[in-house]
Formats: C-alpha cells, structure tokens, sequence
C-alpha cells in the first residue's frame, strides 16, 4: 500500500507540473510579449551579478546564496533559450549562425559559472570571472533585445506567440 502510495506520489511530482505548466502557457499564450519574460530575467540576472561583484569576500554565506541563485537563474534562463528561442531563431527567423553563436555563449557563461564556484569553494577572490561574467550577460543580453528577439517578433504570428508562452511555461 505505501509503496503504491509512493509510485503515485512520485508519478504525480513528475506529470502534474509539466501539465499544469503547459495549461498556464496556453492560458497565457494569447497576447502578450513572450520575450518579456526574458528581457526581465537579464535584468534579475545582472542585478545578482552586480551584488556578486559588490559582495565582501570575507562574507562566505552571502557569496554562496548569491553564486547559487545565479547558477540557478541562468541555467533555468539557458534552457528555455536553448530550447525554445534559439530553434526558433534557425528555423523561422533563419539566422542559423547568430543561434549558434548564442549557444556558445551560454557555453562561455558556463564555464565561467565553474571558475566562479572553484573560487568560492577554495575561499579566493572571484571578482575577475565575475565581472567577466557580467560584461559577457550584458553583451548576450544586448544582442538578443535589440537585434534576435525584434527579428523573431517580426516572423512570429500569435500561434507561435502561443507555443512559445507554452514551452517557456514548461521551463521557467
């Protein structure tokens, strides 16, 4: 009986946001920008990377809860590029080359992710991978708001609004 309770549970965890999730996207699908919400994730992003920036290096707890919702800021900001803008951008906007010069962006910003969490774990200064960090998301940032993101609101009708506000329900 607990064990099908558990498998239940467990099975539920796993469907039940996805669905709900896919319900929000369509329910919100119609208007609406849905760059909007990526526009202002760079902005969250950036803001943390600055108090990163601007942290004592003394205050060990601050820099890990800061580092940590960084990570998880921009990794759950990646995969919602990765996996809904960036394919759109080579499939109807065409622009095969600047996607894939997008995605070895997120790779860069990755690595720099590992060097920022080595100094944290060894207690040295991260201020450099950091700031690094920051200019290449301004950089990032820049470019999809003022040139990816307006070619894709060209090409997109609200049926593809509609997907898009569903698959980024799924993920963000």
């Amino acid at each position: 009986m607990l064990a099908g309770g558990v498998a239940v549970g467990v099975i539920g965890s796993r469907l039940f946001p996805p669905l709900l999730a896919m319900g929000r996207g369509a329910a919100t699908g119609s208007g609406g920008d849905p760059f909007e919400k990526l526009e202002n994730d760079h902005r969250l992003i950036l803001e943390t990377l600055r108090k990163m920036e601007q942290t004592d290096e003394s205050s060990t707890a601050k820099r890990t809860g800061l580092f940590l919702l960084a990570k998880r800021k921009l990794a759950k900001h990646a995969l919602a590029e990765e996996d809904v803008v960036y394919p759109l951008l080579t499939d109807e906007a065409e622009r095969r080359e600047a996607a894939k010069h997008l995605y070895d962006e997120h790779a860069d910003m990755k690595i720099l992710l590992f060097e920022i969490e080595t100094a944290l774990m060894r207690g040295e200064p991260w201020a450099t991978p950091v700031r690094s960090l920051r200019e290449m998301v301004e950089r990032h940032a820049r470019e999809e708001e003022q040139e990816q993101f307006p070619r894709l609101r060209q090409v997109l009708g609200e049926k593809k609004f509609a997907q898009v506000h569903r698959e980024e329900a799924l993920i963000l």
